[in-house]
């Protein structure tokens, strides 16, 4: 799993066209993935492309 490629919060707020309150609702509420890195202190959170491929596509499936 070293191979799979991690995407940064600025990313996912570009890809989405959302905001980072709204990727912290979307974990809450709609069972986005958690990061595999946290950020902090200026530092961007990372996830991997896999859990939020296989998150997109349970949305896609469920509507």
């Amino acid at each position: 799993m070293h191979d799979d490629p991690m995407i940064s919060t600025s990313e996912l707020c570009k890809r989405y066209g959302r905001s980072t309150r709204t990727l912290h609702r979307w974990q809450r509420e709609m069972g986005f993935p958690k990061p595999v890195i946290a950020g902090g202190h200026g530092a961007e959170s990372r996830w991997r492309e896999s859990d939020v491929r296989a998150w997109e596509a349970r949305r896609s499936q469920a509507a």
